[in-house]
């Protein structure tokens, strides 16, 4: 049962997701789509909430030689140890992402995969990012819709494991919360579902191509933002 995150402490996310660590799962269509909004990766990529390493192992396989270096920070030390099993060539480091232990203006990229919405700090978590990206340096974050076309129905029968609750953000409050940083927002693309999954989902990104509105009403909102 997720621990209410007014009263949660880095303890208790620490220790969840140990305990969790192998019980998660996200599809690899649903990271192929995030990274998607990303035409060339290159330099060097941090992913904040590395978990098992799909994501990175994904940037891996795009980038190649374009990438500089890899790095994968979490809180947990399970998920690193399951990480580390995955991409053992990539640097994984355990901290917190509301306080980094990196230099400043130290990558390229920063990346985030429905982690952000367990920040117990959210401007603080957007400071860090943007200390430790370069000048025009590229921020990609996903984040629940609480505008989503099925989330009164989703949030009644999901069963969320996650050691803390979640927020869930609409198009608005995300882009105001970005640029409050001083992000640029670049990009923002809907993901993982309108309605169905799967093969159904395929026709559904072509249906949102033609309808760009349509991106703020999926189940996740994908943004692309710089410093």
């Amino acid at each position: 049962m997720p621990i209410d995150r007014s009263i949660a402490t880095k303890k208790d996310i620490e220790e969840g997701y140990d305990a969790v660590a192998e019980k998660m799962f996200v599809s690899k269509d649903f990271y192929s789509e995030v990274l998607d909004t990303v035409r060339w990766w290159h330099g060097d990529v941090l992913e904040a909430g590395v978990g098992q390493g799909p994501v990175l192992e994904i940037i891996k396989k795009r980038g190649g030689r374009a990438l500089t270096s890899l790095t994968g920070l979490d809180i947990s030390a399970k998920l690193l140890e399951l990480a580390r099993t995955r991409i053992p060539e990539v640097k994984l480091v355990k901290g917190e992402i509301e306080k980094m232990p990196f230099s400043d203006a130290s990558f390229d990229f920063v990346v985030m995969v429905d982690v952000f919405q367990y920040l117990l700090d959210f401007d603080k978590g957007l400071q860090e990012v943007r200390r430790v990206l370069r000048p025009q340096g590229v921020f990609v974050v996903s984040v629940p819709n609480k505008k989503w076309i099925l989330f009164k129905s989703y949030i009644k029968t999901r069963k969320n494991i996650q050691p803390v609750e979640d927020h869930f953000f609409d198009f608005l409050e995300m882009k105001k919360l970005l640029e409050s940083h001083a992000f640029t927002i670049k990009k923002m693309r809907g993901a993982d579902a309108l309605r169905f999954y799967g093969k159904r989902h395929k026709l559904e990104k072509i249906v949102v191509l033609l309808l760009p509105f349509l991106n703020r009403y999926m189940k996740k909102m994908v943004f692309v933002a710089s410093t």
